[in-house]
């Protein structure tokens, strides 16, 4: 991808930034609090996302819109978080009689040039987040305007 030298940011010729990033079946269940790593990233226009951290780097400032789709068997709990400060959060529970739920939250966020914004996990207790075959929990970003 090719960039304009001299415009100050990272953003690609066509001036877009949008992800689309996965959580792993095999990442189902978090036993730890703290960011949850979408490790499978369907859509990086822009190059802000990094799945290896799980962390959205801001490219360039603007308005973005994140949102995150969450299944759930039992209890699980997340937020959006910028800079290390919670925007919004989500919480479901289906106890006692656990079963299957999807939950999403989402923002509109200013961003300043390299702000990072990521999902947190609450962990035990409020961790049965999932992904299967079937049932996706994704984490969605995109520049506005």
């Amino acid at each position: 991808m090719a960039y304009e030298p001299g415009r100050g940011d990272n953003l690609p010729p066509s001036g877009i930034v949008a992800f689309t990033a996965k959580l792993n079946i095999n990442n189902s269940y978090p036993c730890h609090s703290g960011v949850l790593k979408f490790a499978t990233v369907l859509v990086n226009e822009g190059g802000g996302y990094s799945p290896e951290t799980g962390t959205f780097t801001c490219p360039a400032d603007g308005f973005y819109h994140f949102t995150v789709h969450v299944s759930v068997y039992g209890r699980g709990q997340c937020a959006i978080f910028k800079n290390g400060e919670k925007v919004v959060s989500l919480y479901q529970t289906s106890l006692p009689d656990k079963c299957s739920q999807v939950v999403t939250t989402s923002s509109v966020i200013r961003l300043s040039k390299n702000d990072r914004v990521w999902v947190n996990v609450w962990g035990p207790g409020r961790n049965d987040i999932f992904a299967t075959v079937d049932n996706d929990t994704v984490f969605v970003g995109v520049r506005l305007g």
